[in-house]
């Protein structure tokens, strides 16, 4: 089942100021930048072995990200848990009566990302991630 914590996002308004503000506080600089293609939104990783801190700044301001920031002023936006079966780990989830994001339903494999609703999770997203 759950491993521990792959990484966390933390959504920010500004990422010049969010960088400077995070890189104080870690006493390292940032390992990675970059804006996938099509996300919405610019990251910047911390790369804490064998977790990792991303922050995540809007480009688009329609995206869930946006709406995240819009709505709380930024904050811890996702928590990826590493999950040793997702396939047994969405049955046991599935079982609770868990709300899922994603979930390919019984039976069928999973193919892209799944999540726990934030209304479950008090209102954090939580993506579930395989490892090995």
């Amino acid at each position: 089942m759950f491993k521990g914590i792959d990484h966390i996002v933390i959504a920010v308004k500004d990422m010049e100021a969010g960088l400077a503000r995070y890189q104080q506080i870690f006493g390292r600089e940032v390992s990675r930048t970059g804006e996938p293609p099509g996300a919405g939104f610019l990251t910047a990783h911390f790369d804490f072995e064998p977790t990792t801190v991303e922050l995540v700044q809007p480009t688009d301001e329609t995206g869930p990200v946006a709406r995240h920031v819009e709505r709380t002023g930024g904050g811890v936006y996702l928590m990826a848990m590493a999950v040793e079966d997702i396939d047994a780990t969405l049955v046991d989830l599935r079982a609770q009566g868990v709300r899922l994001i994603g979930d390919p339903g019984e039976g069928n494999p999973v193919q892209g990302q799944v999540f726990v609703h934030p209304s479950e999770t008090g209102g954090v997203l939580m993506q579930l991630v395989p490892v090995d």
